[in-house]
């Protein structure tokens, strides 16, 4: 009977979760955002300023869900994060992968589908943030990445490009390689592992599982991009053999053995 209750609780908690971050996204994407875009005319000084209030606002989402016991989850190595200029790329298992992202990080920059920017819930968002776009041409796409994190953002990509299953991941594209190897930027990977839970590829989120779901964020040391430059002169190969490597990488990552002891962390 406990049990079941529990599961009540956290199936109606994750539905108050989502909709309360839903209004306030529409509350930011209506007022705090155009306001926003009107009021600070200096271009890098409003992304600044945008890319710090989507901080607190994933971070603030990200303790409800553990206030209300949706989830618990804890950061390794998180000091590794704090650092100007980095290109952290890391795997895909759920659906707030990129809000925990955020959350750990007050200067951001990721990468989003161009369809977004003509939508008006979301345009004042990424324009004021300064996020990137996908509907740029792959060369300035990748300069676009390279320039963001020349001005001391951290670069935030998902190799997969969409969610994947928690124990296999899906092939790797090749577009953050391209980027590594184009801006000779050392790669930060932060490998994500997650117990059982109900945000990911075909799952259904009223349906938690029989815990809370446990997240780890195991942030790694830098993998350095040169030796593959060095290897691989030609750059399109040199992006193929990194890609190559970043998955089995990945994958023998996320099978090692890790456990649910270690004390929470959060920035």
């Amino acid at each position: 009977m406990r049990e079941r209750m529990g599961w009540l609780w956290r199936s109606a908690a994750t539905g108050f979760c989502f909709f309360v971050f839903g209004f306030a996204e529409l509350f930011f994407a209506v007022f705090v955002f155009p306001v926003l875009m009107l009021t600070v005319r200096d271009l890098g000084r409003r992304q600044q300023i945008g890319k710090v209030i989507m901080h607190f606002n994933f971070r603030w989402f990200v303790e409800l869900m553990r206030g209300v016991g949706v989830l618990t989850y804890e950061v390794r190595n998180l000091e590794r994060l704090d650092r100007p200029g980095l290109l952290i790329l890391a795997n895909h298992p759920t659906l707030i992968d990129v809000v925990f992202m955020i959350s750990f990080l007050k200067n951001a920059d990721c990468i989003v589908k161009g369809a977004l920017v003509k939508n008006p819930f979301t345009r004042y968002a990424i324009e004021s943030a300064g996020l990137i776009p996908n509907s740029a041409s792959g060369a300035e796409l990748i300069d676009r990445c390279a320039r963001s994190m020349e001005r001391g953002n951290c670069l935030v990509v998902f190799p997969e490009g969409s969610r994947s299953d928690p124990s296999e991941l899906l092939a790797f594209q090749r577009g953050a390689s391209h980027i590594a190897v184009r801006s000779g930027k050392n790669i930060t990977p932060v490998v994500i592992r997650v117990g059982a839970h109900n945000l990911g590829r075909g799952s259904r989120w009223w349906n938690p599982p029989s815990k809370p779901i446990h997240f780890v964020f195991d942030v790694q040391e830098d993998l350095a991009v040169q030796p593959f430059l060095d290897r691989q002169p030609e750059l399109p190969a040199a992006a193929r053999e990194l890609t190559a490597h970043l998955r089995t990488y990945f994958q023998t990552h996320m099978e090692k053995h890790w456990t649910q002891t270690t004390p929470l962390s959060s920035s």
